[in-house]
Parts: C-alpha cells; structure tokens; sequence
C-alpha cells in the first residue's frame, strides 16, 4: 500500500465523486480509478457504495479513512521535522484549545498577516484528553481549576454560556434563563472524545437538572443542526455565538446563573522548547491579549 493511494483515497471520500477527485488531485479520472481499485483488491472488500457517480463510503471505507488520516498526518509531522532538521526552522505552532474560538482565530489570523510563513495546527478538543501535557502544545487555552492546576497559566478571559433555542420555542420569549426552566426539555450537548462532555453538562450534574431526554454532539456544526432542526435545545459558550447566530432561526438566551461561567487560563511551552516563530508568535499572543509577561510560564 503506498502513501499516494491513502491520498487518493482521502480525496475521493470528501468529494465523493470520482472526476472531481481526479481534478482536484491533477490527474485523469483512469488513472484515479485504477489506484482506487488497486487499494480495494489489497484491502480485499470495496471500500464505497457506488450510486451512480456518486461515491460514499462504506464500513470498510470509514474505517480505513480513521486509519489513513491518521497515517497521512504522522507523515505529515514526519516531513515537517526533516524541513526542520535540513534548514533549521520550523513553521509549526501547535495550539490546543477548550473553547476560545473567535478570539483564538482573530489572534491567528493577525499573526499569519505578519508572518505568512507561520504553519499552525490547532487542536479544539483537548478537553477530551486525559492527561493534557503542555509539552504537546506552543500554547495551550484551557479552564482554570480541575486536571489543569499544574499549569503556570495567565488568565485569559470568562466564558460564559447561553442557551440556544429555536425561535418558535416557548423559551425563545425569554429575556434570561433560568435552568429550572429547563425541566423536562430535550438538550443537546456536545462531547469530547469518548467520555468527556462539555461543561455545562456536569454543572446541570451538580444541580440534579432533570431533562426530557439528553442528545450528544461531537461537532459544533452537528449541535447547531440538531437545535436548529427543533429536536433540542443546547448551551453556547459566548466565544462561540456567532456561529449560532449565523442561522436566523436560533435565539440565544443569557444564563445570569454564575455557575454557568468559568474562568479560561493561557499558557506557552517553556523557553527552551520553543521555536524561534513560536516564541515569536507567544509574544505577539501576550501582547495581542493584553497579558503580562513577567512572571514563568509553564
């Protein structure tokens, strides 16, 4: 199995059509389906349901698309660290962040205008980990308190979470929320990895908060849908409200509840283990936030 067939492969299943993989990869659509097929007679079963031109992926197809993703973005890391080792420079600045969303993308993209060469690989769901290591990370945006206390953070911002409702629903006439409202609704919430869900989920734990009947989510896209489409009703954290409001058939409530606000921390790799750009780029994020940089950072 060669590496340019896992790449064939991973465009065909986003297209999902044969010639526009084949454009998109600049190759003709023959030589595409040929090293398709040569990857499903070494696998030994199809890999998609043909309808058509129309490609989907099938059991095998989705399990193998894990696997190669995985494969093609250790590969990916493999040749970024041999770049590294001929030149001496490394682009990369890996972030991993809870939450943080508009302003984490404002403070990159005003970066990447100074320095257009900057690489960065951004990692939304640390949440989801177990054992976070700020050794994975140049920067790291996380909550304060719980797994993360051994990290020597600044902080950053308080995130607050409102409550997405459709607008035709009752609750869509409320000035604030009040979670006892809340008793006997659908809710929907996003999860992190296999276990972990997100935050207002263990405070709604903590209030013995009865629901209708609790959905889950792995994507903010999905959650939005699924509260667009009337089946829930679902908490937003504030940095991520206008992706909701985006979609002029959500209302986005307050929760003037303070339990449903928390403190968010940022912290950098220590000096040594830093490259130059990222410790570039940890200065401009200081003085970006309005930070002080006085004190040892984690």
């Amino acid at each position: 199995m060669q590496m340019s067939q896992l790449r064939y492969f991973a465009a065909i299943a986003q297209l999902e059509n044969m010639s526009q993989a084949a454009e998109l990869l600049h190759m003709s659509q023959s030589s595409l389906s040929k090293n398709l097929a040569r990857l499903e007679a070494e696998v030994g079963m199809p890999l998609f349901e043909r309808n058509g031109r129309k490609l989907k992926l099938n059991a095998a197809g989705t399990r193998l698309l894990e696997y190669s993703s995985m494969t093609l973005r250790e590969l990916e890391y493999a040749l970024a660290d041999m770049r590294l080792l001929s030149t001496g420079t490394d682009a990369r600045i890996k972030i991993g962040a809870a939450g943080a969303g508009a302003r984490l993308t404002a403070c990159v993209a005003a970066f990447h205008q100074e320095h257009p060469e900057a690489e960065f690989d951004i990692s939304g769901g640390i949440e989801g980990l177990e054992h976070p290591d700020i050794n994975d990370f140049d920067m790291l945006i996380y909550p304060a308190g719980s797994k993360y206390r051994k990290f020597n953070g600044f902080p950053l911002y308080e995130e607050r979470y409102l409550l997405a409702v459709p607008g035709t629903h009752p609750l869509a006439r409320c000035a604030a929320l009040q979670v006892k409202a809340l008793e006997g609704e659908q809710v929907v919430f996003l999860r992190e990895g296999r276990s972990f869900v997100e935050y207002p989920f263990q405070i709604c734990g903590a209030l013995a908060q009865r629901f209708g009947g609790t959905c889950y989510a792995d994507s903010r896209d999905l959650h939005r849908q699924m509260i667009a489409s009337g089946v829930c009703v679902g908490f937003v954290p504030e940095d991520s409200a206008a992706f909701y409001r985006a979609d002029r058939s959500l209302r986005l409530i307050p929760i003037p509840d303070h339990r449903f606000t928390r403190q968010m921390m940022v912290c950098f790799r220590r000096e040594k283990h830093l490259s130059s750009l990222a410790r570039t780029f940890r200065d401009f994020a200081m003085a970006y936030f309005g930070l002080s940089v006085s004190s040892e950072r984690q």
